[in-house]
């Protein structure tokens, strides 16, 4: 039994500015995954930027406090530390990693990219005739895998989760779905 968490960021634009920060922290029994708890922090250190709207909506319907980016370290690094997590996944982990790193340093991980595996399955036969009538604007690489169309709502949508919110504890909601349908913490690639 491993104990791995689920990350997303939100960000002011790009990779500046930590908005909010959402994890799913869950155990992995082969093939099973159960969630154990999860966690949202909204940082209180911007008024603005793409997705503040959709957090700032999220933490007023549930009761939750803007912290210093401080605190949600502290918090999250706890949480972490209370379930001996060393592990971390994420769609398009480069982003997540890059961007707790320069805002949440005192969290380190091995990380795991969700997204190249999630281009190579949906390329496969098990699912790339239906995943191409549902996006049939997707190609596949020299490679062998999705060259376009495998963003985290495209692949939501086709496995009938709803759209992409961009609030941090959804979206790492989302992205643990998503792992959970097609397999992916059993192929994740190291970020």
């Amino acid at each position: 039994m491993a104990k791995i968490i689920v990350i997303d960021t939100e960000t002011v634009t790009g990779m500046y500015g930590l908005l909010s920060v959402g994890a799913v922290i869950a155990e992995l029994y082969g093939d099973k995954i159960t969630p154990v708890d999860t966690y949202f922090g909204f940082s209180d250190e911007f008024e603005h930027g793409f997705y503040f709207a959709q957090q700032y909506a999220y933490a007023l319907r549930n009761g939750v406090k803007r912290k210093s980016r401080r605190e949600i370290e502290y918090e999250l690094a706890n949480l972490v530390r209370r379930y001996n997590i060393n592990t971390a996944f994420a769609y398009n982990a480069s982003f997540d990693k890059a961007v707790t790193g320069e805002y949440l340093p005192a969290l380190k991980f091995n990380w795991f990219d969700l997204m190249k595996p999630a281009r190579q399955i949906l390329a496969g036969a098990e699912h790339y005739t239906a995943y191409k009538k549902f996006h049939p604007h997707i190609e596949l690489t020299r490679g062998g895998i999705l060259k376009r169309g495998y963003s985290v709502d495209c692949v939501g949508r086709y496995l009938g989760l709803p759209r992409e919110t961009h609030v941090a504890i959804e979206d790492a909601q989302m992205e643990t779905e998503i792992a959970v349908r097609l397999g992916l913490f059993n192929c994740a690639s190291v970020c």
